[in-house]
């Protein structure tokens, strides 16, 4: 992409997406540790447990959006890879505004609930030992609704403000 095309939400996203990327290294040297204290210690900690799960799912939170910036995310593309621009465009647009709507709207309203739950409830792990303030891991299901809602949008302005039908 331009770097004149580029917009607020493109900026927002793309360093989402890199804070999802660096949070790998976070992520490996979590199970490193995990792995070690487990196999050469014969330590285990559940907490740990739970901390590399929830960084592994806060990673493919974030990064949905990006994904989709990036034009990355699952297609079939038997006939779309052949299609004129003309053709992708209109499936791009109709994709966006049947399926992506609709589905943010979903995870956007029951995001928002299932967040506020675990909030109000101060839930914690199941796992005697597990990381507490579990809504903090929700919060970023809601957050991903958010993102994703914008780079719907972003998408659609984009389809439209191109001049090349």
């Amino acid at each position: 992409m331009n770097k004149n095309n580029k917009n607020k939400i493109d900026e927002i996203i793309d360093i989402i997406g890199k804070l999802s990327g660096l949070l790998i290294f976070v992520l490996i040297f979590l199970i490193f540790t995990s792995v070690v204290l487990r196999y050469f210690f014969s330590i285990g900690f559940t907490w740990l447990q739970d901390l590399y799960i929830w960084t592994h799912a806060i990673i493919i939170l974030l990064g949905i959006s990006y994904t989709l910036k990036q034009n990355e995310h699952v297609r079939i593309d038997l006939i779309y890879r052949n299609a004129s621009v003309k053709y992708k465009k209109i499936v791009n647009l109709f994709g966006l505004i049947v399926f992506g709507l609709p589905f943010c709207y979903i995870i956007l309203k029951y995001g928002l609930s299932y967040f506020l739950r675990s909030y109000l409830l101060n839930e914690t792990s199941k796992e005697i030992g597990g990381l507490s303030n579990l809504f903090i891991l929700k919060f970023f299901i809601f957050f991903m609704g958010i993102t994703v809602f914008f780079q719907v949008l972003n998408l659609i302005f984009k389809i439209f403000k191109d001049k090349k039908w």
